[in-house]
């Protein structure tokens, strides 16, 4: 029974690596000038969905998934519509996109916060703990709030574009960073605490379930890179940005700009975030943990 859950393990770590490539390919085809956008993001959001799916079930099996899941789901989409209602906790705010929303909430947001938020809670496990998949002690409380500053790392470069840019979205009240205002960040941070910290008081269920694959660099690096990869976008997108300008009420801005800050902001929270969870997992410490647990 172990070896046939070690050979599972190591398959799908495999496969992981698979679409972390595939998912990178398209994702990168998608951010030039000229792509099928519809078409790149629903094979975009496809790709992770799968990737996540099975990396999870490495550290916690899949119900520990179907738990993660539904809470960073659930949380998010309450956080959504009581923000698009109220305008707590992230201001008022219109999702301009078309499709099917309920409450305003287009159905594919949920899921952006569930998948981005995956690679935020294992980069912030390495950040963290001593062990990474060991949750324990003051770890179960500093590892979600690690995990919500990472996964807000994700939406400071892309809101400014998103929102004041592309016009996805839009704000009631613009804000000083490029339209977006401070209550959207504000926002990030706390739905991603609650859902991280409810995770975390749960997660030592799902311990039971681990594969051995844990306990290679493989499983770890794997969330990085995808993490990292998520920046690249950025430059891609400020080397082939239009010319002109842009206003969000009262404001006007450069649309070049508005592209370069997302480069700097990238570059000083995602990929800082990336390169300090890939020295953890080569610092001697983590390497003599692997070892031992290969060992047992």
């Amino acid at each position: 029974m172990t070896r046939t859950h070690n050979s599972s393990g190591a398959l799908r770590l495999r496969l992981c690596w698979v679409l972390a490539f595939c998912w990178f390919i398209v994702f990168l085809s998608g951010t030039l000038p000229g792509s099928n956008t519809a078409v790149s993001q629903s094979l975009q959001a496809l790709l992770l969905l799968l990737f996540v799916v099975l990396h999870a079930s490495l550290s916690y099996g899949y119900k520990g998934f179907a738990t993660y899941a539904g809470i960073a789901c659930v949380v998010s989409f309450v956080m959504e519509a009581t923000s698009i209602q109220s305008g707590f906790p992230f201001g008022f705010y219109t999702h301009n996109v078309a499709g099917l929303k309920p409450l305003g909430v287009p159905l594919y947001v949920p899921l952006v916060y569930m998948t981005a938020g995956w690679m935020a809670w294992v980069l912030s496990q390495l950040i963290t703990r001593d062990q990474p998949s060991e949750a324990s002690g003051a770890a179960r409380f500093t590892t979600p709030l690690i995990a919500a500053f990472v996964l807000t790392f994700f939406d400071f470069p892309l809101d400014p574009t998103g929102a004041t840019v592309q016009g996805l979205w839009t704000f009631r009240h613009p804000g000083g960073y490029f339209g977006v205002p401070l209550t959207n960040f504000l926002g990030w941070l706390l739905t991603g605490w609650l859902f991280f910290q409810l995770f975390a008081l749960l997660e030592r269920r799902f311990g039971s379930e681990r594969a051995s694959t844990v306990h290679s660099s493989g499983y770890w690096l794997l969330p990085c890179l995808v993490w990292a990869g998520m920046a690249v976008q950025f430059p891609i997108k400020y080397a082939t940005s239009p010319q002109g300008t842009v206003s969000v009420g009262a404001r006007v801005f450069v649309i070049a700009d508005v592209y370069e800050s997302s480069v700097i902001a990238a570059l000083l929270t995602m990929v800082f975030a990336a390169l300090v969870a890939i020295m953890r997992i080569w610092s001697p410490a983590a390497v003599a943990q692997r070892d031992e647990q290969r060992g047992k």
